[in-house]
């Protein structure tokens, strides 16, 4: 059975303006800008005839699938596998200052590398994320939709998508995968279509 999913990162929020990590604990809902972006990411996806959406419980992550559920006239459900990556003690610090404190764990978390099992000091690990995220997306598949929105973040997108090869990448807001399980298998068509 052909399934077609498309993950989007949510909209911006007072802390991506700011360059603030928000992770798990920082549950902020969009800014205008991010109501902007989402809008615009709605129109997109309008003719894909999305049934389902699956969101992150966070607000920026809810919101985002609101505005995209509106347009497609589709249901949410909230799939707790979807959250954010947990940055542990960094989050709500600011980009520059975390890079600053933990210059060996940035470089490896960022960098081209396959090292998965690097965290931030009480946070989950990249593989943590990636496992979850995985989990997720196999759940979703045995849903009886056949095209399904999924709503989550920058981190959990980018260390899921390593699985296809796609990355470390880091996520602009809005940013819009095609991703296709058949067979049994997964693979990542397109981005940002």
């Amino acid at each position: 059975m052909h399934k077609d999913f498309y993950l989007f990162r949510h909209g911006e929020t007072d802390y991506n303006q700011q360059r603030r990590w928000q992770g798990q604990g920082v549950n902020l809902g969009l800014n205008a800008n991010g109501v902007a972006q989402v809008q615009n990411l709605a129109e997109k996806l309008r003719d894909k005839k999305i049934e389902v959406i699956y969101s992150s419980p966070l607000k920026r992550a809810v919101q985002t699938a609101q505005a995209v559920a509106k347009i497609n006239n589709a249901p949410i459900k909230i799939l707790d596998d979807l959250i954010e990556g947990s940055l542990g003690d960094c989050e709500g610090a600011f980009r520059d200052d975390v890079a600053k404190k933990y210059p060996e764990i940035w470089d490896i978390w960022y960098g081209d590398n396959d090292i998965m099992d690097v965290r931030w000091p009480n946070g989950e690990s990249k593989l943590e994320v990636q496992q979850r995220m995985v989990r997720a997306f196999d759940l979703m598949a045995l849903s009886p939709e056949k095209v399904i929105g999924v709503a989550s973040h920058g981190a959990a997108m980018r260390y899921f998508l390593l699985k296809f090869g796609y990355g470390p990448h880091k996520m602009a807001n809005t940013a819009l995968f095609h991703l296709v399980f058949e067979d049994g298998k997964w693979s990542l068509l397109e981005s940002n279509l």
